[in-house]
């Protein structure tokens, strides 16, 4: 019988914290083996795909993936956390903004942009987490990081109010995006909610409710397999070199490959290869289910 594996799409809902519901899969599919692919802050809410099983493999993978978030700012004032969970810091009475005004800022946070990392996150300096430094009061240095807005749009604006969505590359702080708009039209603003509805190809209309999981609704037949979680190219090797393949032995392959590909043998996905020469490939990362 094949051990439980595959990606869990969950549909999170505010106030919990990543960690919460992973704790809550391994209670109730009763499995420690289990992950998730990137912290989703606890406002909040959408699509966090869990990793059960060997499926914890691909978590470098999955966390590489492109995401599409839609969300709402408020005008006005600015807290330390840059959204409403935090502590008000400053006010601002520049608030109001044409359509036009709010279209062109956004065109300045399209494309490749350096942002910088907001306070209350977990990035590590020095190997302590920023909101630990943040929680004590002090204010760090932060780098710089280059990402990717593909496309900032506006869904609509009422009186202080902006609602947006956002498809970006992974690592993108849409808090820090928020901060930077409300900068560049000279005002602050803050994040007052936030919904994560797709990442890679995985959308929020393929995910179950936390209630579905604590009502012990959600097993097997509901997790995604591991292949279909990869965005990489496929390739199929002959039956006879099925042992050789899952003894990490080289077997050969004449046709273009990538760095790193999708390995299908005896009908059935066997891992993530490699082509350690030309002519020849091997398993990198077994994860056949067995």
């Amino acid at each position: 019988m094949k051990s439980m594996q595959g990606i869990l799409l969950i549909n999170k809902d505010k106030g919990f914290t990543s960690h919460d519901v992973v704790a809550l899969c391994r209670k109730h599919l009763g499995l420690k083996k289990i992950g998730h692919t990137g912290t989703l802050d606890p406002m909040a809410r959408g699509v966090l795909p869990i990793l059960v099983g060997k499926a914890t493999k691909i978590s470098d993978y999955l966390m590489g993936q492109d995401k599409v978030y839609e969300g709402t700012m408020q005008f006005g004032y600015r807290t330390d956390t840059l959204d409403a969970d935090g502590e008000i810091l400053e006010t601002c009475t520049n608030k109001l903004f044409d359509k036009k005004d709010i279209l062109d800022s956004m065109k300045v946070f399209t494309g490749k942009i350096d942002q910088v990392p907001p306070m209350y996150s977990a990035i590590k300096i020095k190997g302590k987490k920023l909101y630990e430094y943040a929680r004590q009061g002090q204010e760090v240095e932060r780098k710089t990081r280059q990402v990717e807005i593909y496309s900032f749009e506006l869904l609509d604006l009422s009186e202080d109010r902006l609602s947006f969505r956002v498809s970006c590359s992974s690592g993108t702080y849409i808090r820090s995006l928020v901060n930077d708009l409300a900068k560049e039209l000279k005002s602050l603003a803050t994040l007052t909610d936030l919904n994560r509805v797709q990442v890679g190809n995985f959308s929020l209309d393929q995910c179950h409710s936390i209630l579905d999981l604590k009502e012990g609704k959600l097993g097997a037949e509901d997790l995604i397999p591991i292949d279909q979680g990869l965005d990489l190219q496929n390739i199929d090797i002959p039956d006879d070199y099925f042992n050789a393949l899952m003894f990490g032995q080289s077997v050969p392959y004449s046709q273009p490959v990538n760095e790193k590909f999708k390995v299908y043998c005896k009908n059935q996905f066997v891992g993530i290869g490699i082509s350690p020469y030309p002519g020849f490939i091997r398993i990198n990362k077994c994860l056949l289910e067995i």
